[in-house]
């Protein structure tokens, strides 16, 4: 009988956490088919009831579904979103069109910084609407990731999110760390991105402002000073609605170095608090 109740228990939670999948039907143009990383980039039109025409790259569990897929295809797939991620499943190809001039997949080149360099300083303004530099956490370790708060995918910005939160915990609970450790979040939106928007989403992903700052600066600043940590970002002129980018997470050191540098998603809370130790105890 407990048996029994085991595997009933089992089922029902299987079950609930199938309840929190979304599904949202996509259509769209493939930008960049990416087998080696399981993702396709896609410029969709608008997803009814989750988010507004873009341009993103998405994950997809079966790389075989995206195998025979080119840039230039015309697809239709099933978009499932949890809590946590979110991935593509039949993908379907209906058809055929060349990429616009403007829509060239290929990343800008950019110079980036690697871990033993300086860190560049930067001007930027606070969740408070406060004038802000880099280096005025000179003597601090600095955790800088490079987000935007209206980014949709809960494996993208939104992870980087949870993953800073939990970093936050870790250090909030460390005698040691929690006197000399600093998390920024700078946007790499701007017009959408304001000090008092900036300031609720501090709010609801839990920043303690004396450990996490949100940070944005005009574009004119922010993309340099992004793209020398490996940030590229590829947007729309148009009311700004599209922002294809990757992921870069890096930690400063208490001297102004850059002590590592992590790439993508695929990292966990721990891994970066191993960073900000190591940095810390130079």
């Amino acid at each position: 009988m407990l048996r029994l109740s085991f595997f009933a228990t089992l089922l029902l939670l299987a079950a609930i956490a199938c309840s929190r999948e979304r599904r949202y039907s996509l259509e769209g143009q493939v930008l960049i088919v990416d087998p080696a990383r399981q993702e396709v980039t896609v410029r969709h039109s608008d997803i009814k009831g989750f988010m507004p025409a873009m341009t993103m790259p998405f994950k997809v569990k079966d790389v075989a579904v995206i195998a025979e897929r080119r840039p230039g295809d015309l697809i239709r797939a099933t978009l499932v979103v949890s809590d946590n991620s979110g991935h593509l499943e039949n993908v379907f190809k209906t058809g055929e069109a060349a990429l616009p001039a403007d829509d060239t997949p290929a990343m800008p080149r950019i110079r980036m910084l690697e871990p033993g360099a300086e860190a560049p300083d930067a001007h930027f303004v606070d969740q408070d609407g406060l004038p802000r530099q880099l280096s005025e956490w000179r003597g601090t370790t600095v955790a800088v990731t490079f987000v935007y708060t209206r980014c949709p995918l809960p494996d993208f910005c939104p992870l980087m999110d949870r993953n800073f939160a939990s970093v936050q915990r870790a250090i909030l609970s460390d005698a040691i760390l929690s006197q000399g450790v600093h998390l920024l979040s700078v946007s790499f939106d701007p017009d959408y991105d304001t000090p008092s928007v900036l300031r609720d989403h501090a709010r609801r992903v839990g920043a303690d402002p004396k450990t996490w700052t949100w940070l944005t600066a005009p574009r004119g600043n922010i993309e340099p000073f992004a793209e020398a940590f490996g940030v590229t970002t590829i947007r729309d002129d148009k009311p700004m609605r599209e922002i294809v980018h990757n992921l870069r997470t890096a930690v400063i050191d208490r001297h102004g170095t850059i002590a590592s540098i992590r790439s993508g998603n695929d990292w966990k809370p721990e891994a970066l608090l191993a960073d900000i130790r190591a940095a810390h105890g130079r």
